[in-house]
């Protein structure tokens, strides 16, 4: 076996070690939480054995070790039942849902690695130099503003004043409804502007502030030097060298895909977006467990997902790592 198939069976097994650990907290928390979401399905009229039964009819009555087996065994196969309120399978919900939320956030991840990486090179390029010294200040004050207060003050300007673009929603009543017919229509990319432009105006921050540190450590290179004897153009030494600095972005780029994907909830919030993150809230203010507990566990996969999945491209875009 060879050395990278060693690193990917061992990543794999951690990688099974970590979601049965995250998929136990969340049956704890669950259990732990007040409040009994059969309530709402229970009427006032049922006698005490009425109830008894019915909640031996849903396993509630069963030994903890034997819900949590059960749990155990349906989280693994994405069987995640019925949601309480809205009587559809919870699995339906959230792929309606992710998907929603993927239509936000994708094209604001896009815009903020492509953008933030140019715009990091050049200022760690041009050490010393105004643009450097502008782009590090505006890159720190929009890292340390709140993306909700963000949201809010971008909803007030542009929605409510000057009523160029629409204050919520993904699309208008009425609108198109199914992932694709979404995607082509107007009405969603002019209902996208508000929320990408606050996400980028936040995650543009990290690759800019990484890569300009990167570029000034690639900077001081000796191949830079041989490049430069070598005759190439400055534009060319600097492709080059933003090459050999974007092994620390892959990294940022996975946790940064993982943290947009769950701290986008609060937007989806202000904006009225129908994503997952909303959908999670709804479900907890609504003890609707199913939707809840589903909600968790998709957002941690993600977040293992492409953390894995970066580990996996490092030695495609720097050779120098092996893998052991």
């Amino acid at each position: 076996m060879s050395g990278f198939s060693r690193y990917v069976a061992r990543r794999l097994l951690l990688l099974i070690f970590v979601v049965w650990s995250i998929l136990t907290i969340i049956f704890i928390l669950f259990k732990l939480l007040p409040g009994d979401p059969t309530a709402i399905f229970v009427d006032s009229n049922f006698s005490v054995e009425m109830i008894e039964r019915q909640k031996t009819l849903w396993g509630l009555n069963d030994p903890v070790w034997l819900q949590y087996l059960r749990y155990l065994g349906n989280m693994a196969l994405f069987n995640f039942g019925e949601s309480f309120f809205q009587n559809q399978p919870v699995s339906t919900i959230l792929s309606d849902r992710a998907a929603n939320t993927a239509l936000m956030v994708v094209p604001a991840l896009i815009i903020s690695v492509v953008f933030g990486t140019i715009i990091g090179a050049i200022a760690g390029w041009k050490r010393g130099r105004r643009i450097e010294k502008t782009t590090v200040t505006t890159a720190l004050f929009l890292h340390s503003a709140p993306s909700f207060f963000v949201g809010i003050l971008a909803l007030m300007v542009f929605s409510y004043q000057l009523r160029w673009l629409p204050p919520g929603g993904m699309v208008s009543l009425g609108g198109p409804e199914g992932f694709w017919e979404t995607l082509a229509s107007g009405d969603y990319w002019q209902h996208l502007i508000l929320p990408c432009l606050v996400l980028v105006s936040r995650e543009i921050t990290g690759p800019i502030l990484l890569l300009r540190s990167s570029m000034l450590e690639v900077k001081g290179s000796d191949f830079i030097d041989i490049l430069r004897a070598k005759g190439l153009p400055e534009r060319r030494v600097i492709l080059h060298a933003t090459r050999n600095a974007l092994l620390p972005l892959v990294t940022y780029i996975a946790v940064m895909t993982g943290l947009l994907f769950q701290g986008q909830v609060l937007l989806e919030i202000i904006f009225a977006w129908p994503g997952i993150g909303r959908e999670m809230v709804n479900a907890l203010n609504d003890l609707d467990y199913p939707v809840a507990q589903a909600s968790l566990y998709i957002m941690a996969l993600v977040m293992l997902g492409v953390n894995l999945l970066a580990d996996l491209v490092y030695g495609i875009i720097d050779p120098r790592v092996v893998y052991a």
